[in-house]
Parts: C-alpha cells; structure tokens; sequence
C-alpha cells in the first residue's frame, strides 16, 4: 500500500521538532516540553506505536460515586445542586486529563463529535457516565462492537427516541443516523425504504431520562415480524442489524469513517486514494480502530509539510494547546474553568453539548471575526496565569531551556519560543516583530553589549510580552 508507507526519516526529511509538535497536536492537545524532548530522541515510528499502544492500555476513567445514581437518589439527598455538582466533577476530570496528558481526551473529543449526544436534551448524570465511560473504552477498541453499544446507551437512546421505537409506531431517527451520520454516510448505500425497515428491527429497547433507570429490553415492544434491509428479508432484530451493515455495506462504513478519520487527523480536503487504502486495512483489521490510527500516523502521507499547521484549532485545543507547551502544571492553572471550559463553551464548544446531531463543524466554521477576538482574550488570560508569582520561573526556566547556552541573544530566543509555541519558524517580517515584543521597554543598548539575559527580573514579562504577540498571529490558531 504506497499511501501507507511509513515515514522514515532521513537529511531531506527529518525527524524534528516541527513534526514531534504535528503529531502531538493531532493526536492529542500539543506536547509538554519533557514529552517533545522524549519523543525528539525517540526513533519517531517506534514512538508512535508506543504512544497509541500505551493510550490503548490504559485504565479506563474510574467510577464516582455518582455514577448510578437514579433521579430517587438525587431526591432521597434533598440538594438541588448536587447534580450539578458531580457534572462539574466530571468535568474537572477531562480538563485535568486534557492539561496533564491530553492523548486520550482528544480521542474522546473525536468520537464525542461522531456519536453526538446532547446532555440539555437526556439530562441524566446517570447516562452521562455511561456515554462518557463508552467513548473512553472503544476510542482504540473495536468499532463494530462500538457502534452496536452506542446504539442500547441510554444517552442516545433517550437523545434520538429509540427509547420511543415500539412495534406499530416506529420511530425513524436513530435508524436514520445510525447509517447516515455513524457508519455508512449520507445516502451512501441505503435507501428511506431501509430506514424504515432498519427502525422496526430496533423496536422494545427502553429507558427514561425522567427516573434515570437503567436500559431494557421490552419484548411486548419490539416488532416480531420479517423486515426487507438492503435487499434481505428476515425477522431481524438489533444484533442483525449491525450485523448487515458491516458485511452487506462494509465498503462504505470503512470509506466513511477513514474520511473522517483524515479530515480529523490529517486534513480537511481527504486524499481519496490514501482513505481507500487505510479503509481496505479497516476492514482487513475486522473493524479494530488501533491498527488503522498506527497505520494513518506512522505514514510518510502524514508528515508531509503540506499537512502542518493546516488545520484550524478548536477553543478546546487553542486554550489547552498553550497551557501545554507551558510546561507549568494543571494545579498552578487556577483559571482553568474560566478560560477552558466556559471560554470554549463561549466560543461554541460545550463539552457534552455540540450544536446538533451532526456535531461541531469544526475547522474555518471555529474562525469569525468575533469568535477570533475572544480567542485572543482567552488566551491572554492563560499567559496572565502563565506569567503570574506563582508560574512566572516555570516560564523563564522553559525558554532557558529552549535557548541555551544564547540565553542572552533576543534573536534566538524569540526563535525558539516561536518554534515551540507555534511549531514552525515565522518569515522575517513577523520574526522581527516578535523579537520587538520581547525587548519590550529594556533599552537597546543592553542587548548590543550582551548585559541583558534571560535572568533578569523582567524576563519572564517579556516572554509574556511575545506571547501575547504570538497568540494574535494565524499561524498559532492552526494546528
């Protein structure tokens, strides 16, 4: 498969800092400073593999308290607000993930976007686990078995009615996302005859979001008569369902989630000949997602210069992409609700809320002329954080790092912090500017005789100074 053929590094084409950064802002939420170090002097495909194997064999997020409580339990504890609570506990967990590690919450983000849900439409803390812990457990696991789970979680039963599909009155919406929206693609190989026929053999499966219970099956309700999908006649039932799909039309499942795949991870404008062939490994791989995301990473397709810096960031991963390369820890991070949750709530993303069915748009749809403004507040807020008593040396120490031993040289520390943060060298205009940003005020004449260094007091406010200039620049808005 010439598409697939792994990257090797080589004088031409190397194994640097720039695609460290590529690779883990796509697959993650950029690179601490001790990770890129790691993965510079890592041979790159043995890192990737690493990586994706060490996010696969991970512990599965952890159980609260709370994770099975009923909308009784809530009311036997007599507080309003502890159902809100425990939400902003979950949502604490993500946040903390995101800043500390960020490789598995940008799965989950991904398939939080393919298997929408909306927690303002089910309203259960309840399901909300059950939604949250389904996207962890299958982000690398078997996609066919992560579909036909989704499909009986209660999050999507009660958010597309298939809590309300019963014999003698179907209803069509899950049936019709499950093949438009989820594995096959807008008319792409069924037809309205199949949705219908599709939504009958999910009949009898049963929750509510107003007790919270937990999913059953209700025989009474479901539709014990033959039904005609894709052509085949038999009495199916919800396993047969899946079942046809991913044989009667696997080359459209495979196509379509790999399209997705590469408009998520590689580039909006897919490479048809590139998702053919990771496709054709999809379903070699019996729907297994982890060879198909080693495959798509590990290729010399994508660290092509072309791919990177070509995809616009999400609020998500501006914000969390800049605390990141900071180096400074998620507990020195006390504004992160302010800026990272509500200020992507703000700016369109809402955890756990996308703006419909289809989900967040994503790329240019992030870009307007007012959602970019508040992104540079946003952001100006974190370098506030960044450069506050508490973080201010974790800040002077990173560009120590990233310069020595030209500690004294603006030129070249401005490069290295430009690189770092950006993950690529500016042209020569914008590179003098920035260096003006971080001379800020202090005289020339203490950079021309070498006086002026990286431990002077006003350092760590002169790269808060160049940072603030780099966040305002488009190339940072990419990724």
């Amino acid at each position: 498969m010439a598409g697939l053929q792994p990257y090797q590094p080589s004088a031409s084409n190397p194994w640097n800092k720039q695609k460290v950064i590529h690779f883990l802002r796509r697959l993650g939420m950029g690179g601490s400073p001790e990770r890129i170090e790691q993965a510079l002097t890592s041979e790159p495909l043995d890192y990737i593999e690493n990586t994706l194997n060490n996010i696969k064999s991970r512990p599965l997020p952890a159980a609260p308290v709370w994770a099975n409580y009923s909308s009784a339990d809530y009311d036997a504890l007599n507080n309003d607000d502890l159902k809100f609570e425990h939400r902003d506990e979950l949502y604490d967990s993500i946040f903390t993930d995101m800043i500390n590690d960020g490789l598995r919450t940008k799965l989950f983000l991904f398939w939080h976007n393919h298997f929408v849900t909306e927690l303002n439409v089910y309203d259960c803390n309840k399901y909300l686990w059950s939604y949250y812990f389904l996207l962890n457990k299958y982000s690398l696991g078997n996609f066919k078995q992560f579909v036909s789970d989704m499909g009986k979680n209660p999050a999507m039963l009660v958010y597309l009615n298939g809590n309300l599909n019963e014999v003698g009155k179907p209803n069509e919406n899950y049936a019709r996302e499950l093949m438009e929206l989820f594995t096959m693609g807008e008319n792409n190989g069924y037809t309205q005859g199949d949705v219908v026929e599709v939504a009958r053999a999910l009949t009898g499966w049963r929750c509510s979001q107003y007790s919270c219970n937990d999913v059953t099956f209700n025989a009474a309700k479901f539709d014990n008569k033959n039904k005609t999908i894709f052509g085949k006649t038999g009495n199916w039932g919800y396993n047969d369902v899946i079942q046809l799909i991913f044989t009667e039309r696997q080359n459209q499942v495979a196509y379509y989630i790999c399209k997705k795949l590469y408009i998520q991870f590689v580039h909006h404008t897919p490479e048809p000949e590139f998702v053919t062939e990771l496709s054709q490994l999809f379903i070699a791989s019996e729907w297994e997602l982890l060879p198909v995301f080693k495959a798509l990473f590990k290729s010399s397709h994508f660290f092509e210069e072309k791919f990177i810096g070509a995809i616009v960031k999400s609020p998500i991963e501006c914000f969390i992409d800049l605390a990141r390369m900071s180096g400074v820890s998620q507990a020195n991070l006390t504004d992160r609700y302010g800026t990272f949750r509500y200020g992507s709530s703000n700016l369109g993303m809402e955890i756990f809320n996308p703006v419909n069915v289809a989900g967040w748009p994503g790329h240019f749809e992030w870009i307007n002329e007012n959602t970019l403004t508040q992104r540079w507040d946003y952001c100006k807020t974190i370098i506030s954080t960044l450069s506050n008593e508490k973080n201010r040396e974790s800040l002077r120490q990173l560009a120590i790092d990233l310069s020595a031993p030209d500690i004294n040289n603006p030129e070249l520390i401005t490069k290295a912090l430009t690189l770092h943060f950006i993950g690529r060298e500016l042209d020569v205009e914008l590179h003098e500017s920035a260096v003006l940003y971080l001379k800020g005020d202090i005289p020339q004449n203490y950079f021309d005789d070498g006086t002026w260094n990286l431990s002077w007091n006003e350092a760590p406010f002169q790269i808060a100074n160049l940072l603030v200039y780099l966040v305002k620049l488009p190339e940072f808005q990419l990724s």
